[in-house]
């Protein structure tokens, strides 16, 4: 597997578990909430911009990987939607629990979509060597965005 999706995979893990962290919190303990969902932004939102301007842009010009890049990209679009609602909220709302779980699930979703449609797609599109150096960029990227982040 090339150096990219390796990345990937490994923020996706670390995403699906602090999701899970979220999920298992009780509302009585919003202080616990907000620093898990901090950490969540921290994780997530530089991991989605840098993976959007590195990887889903080049893909979108490729016939072999265009589809499943726009929707890809469509998909983040939601997620931060959702995680911009779930900012907003206080974090002992009834809701909140409720919003979570249904993020948590579109996120997933996403994930498993993009790890078997979205790579297979881009390994037609792209060879081995520009993927891996694709990896260093988004790294790249994501520091510079967690940078502007805190």
């Amino acid at each position: 597997m090339n150096k990219l999706f390796q990345m990937i995979k490994k923020d996706h893990q670390e995403v699906k578990g602090i999701l899970g962290k979220l999920k298992a919190s009780k509302q009585s303990d919003s202080k616990k909430r907000e620093e898990l969902f901090h950490t969540l932004k921290q994780e997530l939102v530089p991991h989605m911009k840098a993976e959007e301007a590195i990887f889903y842009t080049p893909l979108m010009g490729k016939k072999e990987a265009r589809e499943e890049a726009m929707e890809g990209m469509e998909e983040h679009h939601v997620s931060e939607m959702v995680l911009k609602e779930l900012d907003k909220m206080p974090k002992d709302d009834d809701k909140w629990g409720a919003k979570v779980s249904v993020f948590k699930e579109l996120v997933e979703h996403h994930i498993q979509e993009e790890e078997s449609e979205l790579f297979k797609a881009a390994e037609k599109a792209m060879s081995k060597d520009e993927l891996d150096m694709m990896a260093e960029k988004v790294e790249e990227e994501k520091q510079k965005i967690k940078k502007k982040l805190k």
